[in-house]
């Protein structure tokens, strides 16, 4: 054990961000609770982040960094929260490093941490493109509340986890969140499920049946970057959330999941094959004959094929479940091709509406 020197540590993995992470710092400095420390893990940056980071170090004591060579953001998070600087706070707020927060995000959580004794504090969060404060049309249900509500152990299996298998009742993002240090320290100790995909999910899968009390509050204090988005092909994505799928399926046993939590996995990952399949032919540019293959490929993995035949047994049955089940490749694949040429359409509308 640490002795406990600061309120809050925040920590923020930072690699090639030299665009954004002095924006990211400066809103952490302009906080109206300044009892914290600023934990940066540069993991390997090929620009000029580094320096940003040990430059404003010289000028700021709260700002401490770690140098460290590039081994992913799943294991610089990781590297920042295990530090001896980040176990000497009581509590640990994570941020990436092309986010910001609002000026009194940190009061807001520790307050709320110190009233209720929570071992975390959960607030909601907005996009954020180009300075621009975007508020989403879409709220979690958790969120339709005027002041603080409180779970105990007991509610949190019963009506918060199930959210970690498929639903949308309560955001699995790490962000915009206040954790005891022991509490995250301990969820994210472990070999990494997931190589790109699922990060955040993953460690909310081990935080939240360890967490005995949790405060959820409707304030917004987060700010998260669109519009990089992502057209790049990530061969990693359906592989992590099979991983995820695997450890789900043992997680459900494990805590009597009192909801339909392997019907809702099930529908996720349907959902997951069809992304993946249209990433393979967008992105990754796969010829029909390649597709043809992946496709049957993919219907005769394990965990999808497991997944398809369970779904095909309910009453309601799935149109996609019941292809991949019959592993009706021609099917799937002129499916697929029609879906991605009424979104081609679309995408095309939106440019055109874009330039008016």
């Amino acid at each position: 054990m640490y002795t406990k020197k600061y309120k809050i540590a925040v920590i923020i993995p930072v690699y090639n961000a030299e665009k954004y992470i002095k924006k990211c710092i400066k809103s952490f400095q302009k906080q109206t609770f300044q009892n914290f420390k600023l934990v940066l893990v540069n993991d390997g940056s090929k620009d000029k982040s580094g320096k940003i980071c040990d430059d404003m170090a010289k000028k700021d004591e709260r700002i401490y960094v770690i140098h460290q060579e590039n081994k992913g953001a799943v294991e610089a998070r990781k590297t920042g929260v295990l530090s001896q600087e980040a176990q000497k706070a009581d509590y640990i707020f994570l941020s990436d490093a092309d986010d910001v927060v609002e000026s009194d995000a940190l009061e807001k959580l520790y307050n709320t941490a110190v009233e209720y004794d929570a071992d975390c504090v959960c607030a909601n969060m907005r996009k954020y493109w180009k300075g621009i404060k975007v508020n989403s049309k879409y709220k979690s249900p958790c969120f339709n509340i005027k002041a603080p509500k409180v779970y105990n152990h007991r509610d949190i299996i019963e009506k918060i986890y199930i959210s970690c298998f498929g639903i949308t009742d309560y955001p699995v993002n790490l962000f915009a969140k206040l954790y005891k240090s022991e509490l995250i320290a301990k969820a994210i100790d472990f070999p990494a499920i997931v190589r790109f995909m699922g990060e955040d999910l993953s460690v909310t899968l081990r935080c939240l049946p360890l967490t005995q009390r949790l405060v959820i509050i409707p304030d917004i204090v987060y700010n998260y970057r669109i519009g990089g988005g992502t057209s790049r092909f990530m061969p990693d994505m359906l592989n992590d959330f099979l991983a995820l799928y695997d450890n789900k399926i043992k997680l459900i046993y494990e805590y009597d999941m009192p909801q339909d939590a392997m019907f809702y996995i099930n529908i996720e990952l349907m959902n997951i094959v069809i992304s993946w399949l249209k990433m393979c032919q967008k992105q990754g540019r796969y010829l029909e004959i390649q597709m043809k293959e992946e496709i049957k490929r993919v219907c005769e993995i394990k965990e999808v094929s497991h997944a398809a035949m369970q779904l095909c047994e309910r009453e309601n049955k799935n149109q996609i479940a019941l292809m991949v089940y019959n592993q009706e490749t021609e099917e799937i694949y002129t499916r697929l091709m029609q879906q991605i040429d009424a979104e081609k359409r679309v995408d095309k509308i939106k440019e055109v509406l874009k330039k008016i």
